[in-house]
């Protein structure tokens, strides 16, 4: 069979080889090839100051019309920014909620109940509309207390009404304040508390969560209550707090004569909380101005990507409205005329875990034509294309992985393949809908081969940008033009990046042939300061020359033409027994991309020679491996405390690693599988999927010790299998 289908896929490749003698000269007057060429390899940045120490990057200026249009208006205020918004687009479909038309049960061999959401289309609320509803609900917080310069606590999923609360209180000069809706009691509590804020906008089904910790929120007075689809009664509690839904406010409203009262651009917006994965959350207090200097800086290039834009496209939000990346996206949108559809990550995809027989996933319904992920979430599109394509067989296998290498040549030589695209990616693209052009990645390293293949085999840009909530998800993102992998783009317009020297870690400026060092981020994007943190503000922010900067701990290398890697990060860098830094962050991505992997955390002794790893497995590929050991008929569980199949995993992972160009001692030689998978709930990860290493190490101590032979200890981890062997450490690592 395989000598057959090599045949096969051999002659494709002589026709295809004619075909390109043919073809090239016509498809090159139509696609002007060197065009692009020109533009791939032309220089982005360039360096603006440099000394001894550090060393300046600047972008070149880059035209934009819908920049140059927000600029002219004077917008200088989110308040100011939606009104323009609404001024350009009008009528346009703004804000879309899809139907739920009921629920099911089902019932899974496992023997576990999952409720299934029967859904419908997607119904839209125009920007005079959305504008509408905001200026009456401001004016009903305005009549429940709340005054300028208030905060008001936003702990709900990613919605319209979401937004539309926070364009309610921009329009009044309330703050908001932004909690994860997974961030775990104790962070909940924190960020209100820390605020004191007096009301606080909840999802219903977040309800009970709240009412779990309102006993120790004795500044909360008030909670208004956005409803789903389920009936809702008001809440039977002893504390003296008032409770309504969104919709009572916004009758409030329309009763009141209170008159709104506009921002002024360094009032603050939103104290947005990171997602804690190194500690309690720290509460980043961004102004009005740090996020319109954030849209005026990202408009170019996301622009640029999108190209011309109409009423048929959408945007497909999904990710934590209280993430600064997708919070900075959708003002993105509003600026552009572009749609946004609200979703779920649960509902996301045709086979997401809420979707009833049926029903098809939001991106199948909405089609849209851009959107945002997080990296981990790429792994798994990139990981779910290749196990839907070896489904199909060996001649598709082989078939789709030469079509992909012969797509990539072409592409980054300028050309298009039209009728490649059509014929055997097209029903690849419907995994993500269809009709995404752009998709925004950021929040943490994207593996190279993983980026490759998403955007060659879906057809699409897909932009690895650089940003964090303190530069208010802004530094760098790559340009339509930008093919590379591994790096985050060029500084944006109006931002600049400073490489400053890390003698300890090993990197300067003065470095050969790039320049390296760790990244400071200056421009109007940076954020005011830490809230009520006045002795970490000072450590990572200063103000040099009239400019607002932040001290990343990221390493960054800037390349020939001005775009920049990210290469290491203090806090992830581990300096083993041998002397070689280990960079936990870049490993694991490279690591996460192999389909047995559904989340990976390496962990480095200092007082050791290499790395070990704690591996939460992909079921059905470890069930693939189990039964390759004759261990298939055994349950999850003994999968992952069976010897010979943790032995194979590890094997497996070891290849991988060095198909990667890793070093030995960056490859891990110990292997423990963790049977139940890392959700944010459980506390060893964050609601943006990072890894929390603090918490995971605590969890996880004895398996790291026995991994490292440090002798016996009470493991509570009863489920877990950990293979140290001599045999592996000499397994061509």
């Amino acid at each position: 069979m395989s000598a057959g289908v090599d045949v096969i896929v051999g002659i494709i490749k002589i026709f295809l080889m004619l075909w390109d003698l043919l073809t090239t000269p016509i498809y090159a007057l139509i696609y002007w090839p060197w065009v692009l060429q020109g533009k791939k390899n032309r220089t982005r940045a360039r360096a603006i100051d440099e000394s001894e120490n550090e060393i300046t990057y600047r972008a070149l200026p880059m035209e934009c019309r819908l920049k140059d249009e927000l600029q002219e208006s004077k917008v200088d205020t989110l308040d100011k920014l939606f009104k323009f918004c609404v001024k350009k687009h009008g009528y346009r479909p703004c804000l879309g909620t899809r139907e739920i038309l009921g629920e099911e049960e089902e019932k899974q061999d496992n023997g576990k109940i999952f409720t299934k959401l029967q859904l419908g289309e997607y119904s839209w609320t125009a920007y005079v509309d959305v504008a509408s509803r905001a200026d009456l609900l401001g004016k009903g917080l305005r009549e429940l207390g709340l005054q300028p310069r208030d905060k008001v606590v936003l702990y709900a999923n990613t919605c319209a009404d979401w937004m539309t609360t926070a364009i309610a209180a921009f329009k009044n000069s309330i703050a908001v304040v932004t909690i994860y809706t997974n961030l775990g009691d104790e962070g909940v509590i924190h960020g209100i508390t820390q605020t004191d804020a007096g009301v606080v906008v909840a999802s219903q089904e977040l309800l009970p969560r709240l009412l779990q910790v309102l006993p120790s929120l004795p500044s909360v007075h008030t909670v208004l209550i956005i409803p789903n689809h389920k009936p809702y009664s008001k809440p039977q509690v002893k504390l003296e707090v008032k409770f309504y839904k969104i919709e009572d406010v916004v009758a409030l409203g329309s009763r009141s004569s209170i008159m709104a009262s506009p921002p002024d651009p360094e009032d603050t917006a939103i104290i947005m909380y990171t997602s804690g994965s190194t500690g309690v959350p720290k509460g980043v207090v961004l102004t009005h101005s740090n996020i319109v200097q954030a849209t005026f800086s990202v408009l170019p290039t996301i622009s640029g990507c999108i190209g011309e834009t109409n009423s048929a496209d959408a945007y497909v939000a999904y990710l934590p409205l209280a993430h600064v990346l997708e919070m900075v996206a959708e003002f993105i949108m509003f600026v552009s005329g572009i749609s946004i559809g609200y979703a779920t990550t649960n509902t996301l995809l045709d086979t997401g875990s809420s979707v009833a027989k049926g029903s098809k996933g939001d991106v199948t319904t909405l089609k849209p034509s851009v959107m945002c992920a997080v990296p981990l979430v790429l792994d798994r599109i990139y990981k779910g294309l290749q196990a839907g394509v070896k489904k199909k067989g060996e001649f598709t296998t082989k078939l789709v992985e030469f079509c992909y290498k012969y797509r990539l040549t072409w592409s980054k030589r300028g050309y298009k393949t039209p009728i490649m695209d059509r014929l055997i990616f097209g029903n690849l693209r419907s995994i993500i809908g269809g009709r995404v052009r752009v998709l925004l990645s950021g929040g943490a390293p994207l593996a190279p081969d993983a980026h490759a293949y998403c955007r060659t085999v879906l057809g699409i840009t897909l932009c690895q940008g650089y940003g964090l909530t303190e530069t208010t998800a802004t530094s760098s993102i790559p340009d339509s033009t930008d093919f590379s992998t591994g790096r985050v783009g060029s500084p944006l317009q109006g931002v600049d990046i400073k490489l400053v020297n890390w003698e300890e870690g090993g990197y300067t400026v003065r470095d050969k042939p790039c320049p390296r060092g760790e990244i400071i981020i200056g421009g109007g994007c940076v954020a005011k300061e830490y809230y009520l943190m006045p002795e970490k503000t000072q450590e990572e922010f200063f103000d040099r020359d009239g400019k607002r900067w932040f001290r990343t701990g990221d390493i960054g290398q800037f390349h020939e033409n001005g775009t920049l890697s990210i290469i290491d990060r203090k806090k992830d860098l581990v300096k083993l027994q041998g002397g070689e830094y280990v960079s936990l962050g870049k490993v694991e991505s490279l690591l996460k991309i192999h389909p047995l992997v559904d989340n990976l955390c390496l962990y480095g002794d200092p007082m050791k020679m290499h790395t070990v790893a704690l591996l939460v497995p992909d079921q059905a590929q470890l069930a693939a491996v189990a039964a390759k050991v004759g261990k298939e008929n055994l349950s999850r569980e003994d999968m992952c405390t069976d010897e010979s199949i943790s032995t194979a995993v590890l094997k497996e992972l070891q290849k991988h690693g060095i198909a990667q160009k890793l070093a030995k001692f960056e490859i891990p030689q110990a292997l423990t599988m963790i049977n139940e998978v890392w959700t944010p709930e459980g506390g060893l990860v964050t609601a943006a999927l990072k890894l929390k290493r603090k918490s995971i190490q605590v969890a996880f101590q004895d398996d790291i010790d026995r991994m490292y032979g440090k002798g016996n200890h009470n493991n509570n981890n009863n489920n877990n299998n950990v293979i140290a062997s001599k045999s592996v450490v000499t397994t061509n690592v």
